[in-house]
């Protein structure tokens, strides 16, 4: 048996080598999803384009047509030449540059980053964040006053009893205590003066604006674990960017190396809040491999940058600041798009998947634009023939006139509803709920309860209507059926117009590919998709 089945095997496999493809391919299963013309697609191609498709909490297709259909369009562009449309070459570079650096900045500076030690942030916590001090101040507006409040103080008189001991209690501004408040909120030069204190020490006179201030520090906090905590993630952060910083300078400096930057630092340093003559602001200040940057542009963009931070008067120190900024950032955003882009991400997943389907999305939208909106057209007899049919749609409920009555009585609430039925006059009918008379009134139905409306929407003048509502009933007479308005077509225009090139655009677009499947080989591999399409619910569920 064991001899049989090692025969069985052989046979098999000299089967399989001796037929054409096409068997082999019935025998083991076909080896794509869906065919189109001349180009496979296979399971994973399916997948990378769902994955960039789909929208949150879209269900999982049915069917491989929207596939079939956006790789048809992408086809017909792609044959049309749109890819080399100027619209679509800019589209797609702006989207390769984004993208690329996004990865740089991966590779470069995101994956090497780190989140510090509890020591260091410990210490990055007690540089930023302390002391925390609680102060108490006595603070006199006159060099003379001070004086005789510092001389108290030698004497070793209480703090808080100085200004009183002075004789300037009255004049004095005096705070007990400031509450614990961290250093960095303490103006300059009390900070200066505080710091170097122990709890309990004093200091003054010190002037600061128009007075002079003597402190005491009641309380103070050089750090703890609750307030470590309480700022760990700020610290983190804030580690995470000087670390961003630093491996920034370091790939820009490598970069200088590797495309020849040279920077004509004498010129740079010429340009002034004043502007440059024309020989000047054609000289080249920037060069970054065969890039030539002129002086010109780089103050023009300084002008630009001031206006857009609100310098509008220019000054001296500003325009310096905005200088060296933008010198900085013209090098670091060539060097690293140039870096970026020729890395070629796009020919490597994972950008490669993404990619692929951007640069297809585009070409179907390039095709939507050249070739099927020049087709929209919307007429004024379309648009007055669409308004007609769907007038109820442009129109609105407004008023309605009315007499209502409520009780919470349940028995009464019968009786009451067996006369209406019997086709007494409700305001007779009313006269036990309502002796002094039912009231009526006018207003707009949506104000009314929904229950209400609902009752009295559809019923014409003089009807009535009982609703329960819990306890409650109410008995309501129509005096003046609902007014509806309706919304004239020079308001609702433009909301038509909209719709109708929407409906236009899709009936176009529709047709040419009704025509593109039509004229297309397209073969779809069903077992395969229903295994797929199983998986993929599978997936989706989870």
């Amino acid at each position: 048996m064991r001899q049989l089945k090692s025969y069985l095997i052989l046979l098999s496999g000299l089967l399989l080598f001796c037929l054409p493809g096409q068997a082999v391919a019935a025998f083991w299963g076909a080896d794509y999803l869906v065919k189109i013309n001349d180009q496979t697609f296979s399971d994973a191609d399916y997948r990378h384009w769902w994955k960039e498709w789909r929208e949150p909490k879209m269900a999982v297709p049915d069917s491989v047509d929207g596939f079939v259909d956006f790789m048809l369009l992408s086809q017909e562009a792609s044959d049309m030449q749109l890819s080399d449309n100027p619209n679509y070459k800019k589209k797609l570079s702006v989207f390769l540059k984004v993208r690329a650096l996004m990865q740089l900045k991966g590779e470069e500076i995101d994956a090497f980053k780190v989140i510090p030690p509890r020591d260091e942030l410990w210490k990055a916590y007690l540089k930023k964040y302390t002391p925390i001090l609680n102060l108490q101040m006595v603070a006199v507006q006159e060099e003379e006053q001070a004086d005789v409040i510092a001389q108290f103080m030698a004497q070793g008189i209480a703090f808080d009893k100085l200004a009183e001991a002075a004789g300037l209690d009255k004049v004095a501004e005096q705070l007990e205590s400031t509450g614990p408040m961290r250093y960095t909120r303490i103006p300059e030069p009390l900070r200066s003066a505080v710091l170097p204190l122990k709890q309990g020490e004093t200091v003054g006179p010190i002037k600061y604006g128009h007075a002079y201030y003597f402190l005491k520090v009641v309380d103070r906090q050089d750090g703890s674990d609750k307030d470590f905590e309480s700022l760990k993630q700020n610290l983190i952060r804030a580690s995470l960017k000087r670390q961003e910083g630093q491996l920034t300078r370091q790939l820009l400096e490598r970069l200088k190396g590797k495309y020849k930057v040279t920077v004509d630092q004498a010129l740079i340093d010429s340009i002034g809040p004043e502007g440059l003559k024309d020989a000047a602001a054609k000289k080249i200040a920037i060069t970054i491999g065969e890039l030539k940057i002129p002086a010109g542009f780089v103050f023009a963009s300084i002008e630009k940058t001031q206006k857009s931070r609100g310098h509008a008067m220019r000054q001296a120190e500003a325009f310096a600041d905005s200088k060296h900024r933008i010198v900085n950032d013209i090098l670091v955003q060539v060097l690293t798009e140039k870096a970026a882009l020729d890395r070629h991400y796009e020919k490597v997943p994972p950008l490669k998947y993404v990619y692929d389907f951007y640069s297809k999305y585009r070409l179907i939208k390039e095709f939507e634009d050249t070739v099927i909106k020049p087709q929209v057209k919307v007429t004024d007899a379309d648009i007055e023939a669409y308004y007609k049919k769907n007038l109820k749609q442009f129109s609105r409920e407004g008023m309605i006139e009315y007499a209502q009555v409520s009780t919470n009585e349940t028995e009464l609430a019968k009786q009451i509803s067996e006369k209406l039925k019997n086709g007494a006059d409700f305001f007779a009918v009313m006269q036990p709920i309502s002796p002094a008379g039912v009231p009526t009134q006018k207003e707009p139905l949506v104000h009314l309860r929904p229950e209400i409306q609902e009752a009295v929407k559809s019923l014409s003048s003089g009807q009535t209507a009982t609703v329960v509502n819990g306890e409650n009933t109410y008995f309501i007479k129509v005096i003046r059926g609902v007014e509806r308005e309706v919304i004239p077509l020079a308001k609702v225009r433009d909301v038509i117009v909209k719709t109708l090139e929407k409906q236009s655009f899709n009936d176009i677009r529709n047709g040419y590919l009704k025509q593109l499947r039509e004229r297309s080989v397209i073969k779809v591999n069903k077992a395969d998709w229903k295994s797929l399409h199983a998986e993929l619910l599978k997936e989706n569920a989870s």
